[in-house]
């Protein structure tokens, strides 16, 4: 799962810097973001919301430019890093919740990574 998770985020992120028209500098609205508690969150709970940030970015998909895309990509490639990290240590239970969270997501992730390299360059 590991290896899966990395593949498809080093891949969709790097891929689509790469293959994204050239563009000058503009400012694009942050992300919504979430406040951060004060608590340190479970692997599951993190599981959960790069799930929820794969969904918002395939709900989103269509009303985003390529930068948006890209930077949305680049902010899962952080979180799976993150989620990675703190799972090395983990009970191997723990870490089967984790993945079962993850892998219908990371499907839909290289569903996106796809539809996002059949775009035509601008």
């Amino acid at each position: 799962m590991k290896i899966t998770m990395f593949a498809i985020a080093g891949l969709a992120a790097g891929t689509l810097v790469t293959a994204s028209p050239a563009q000058a500098d503009v400012a694009t609205q942050p992300a919504p973001t979430h406040l951060q508690p004060s608590v340190p969150l479970s692997p599951q709970s993190d599981a959960e919301d790069v799930r929820r940030q794969i969904a918002d970015l395939d709900a989103a998909w269509d009303s985003l430019s390529p930068a948006q895309r890209n930077q949305r990509f680049t902010q899962i490639q952080q979180s799976l890093t993150k989620l990675d990290f703190e799972t090395q240590n983990v009970p191997q239970e723990q870490k089967a919740g984790v993945d079962g969270i993850l892998l219908p997501s990371l499907l839909n992730l290289a569903n996106l990574y796809r539809k996002a390299r059949a775009v035509p360059p601008a």
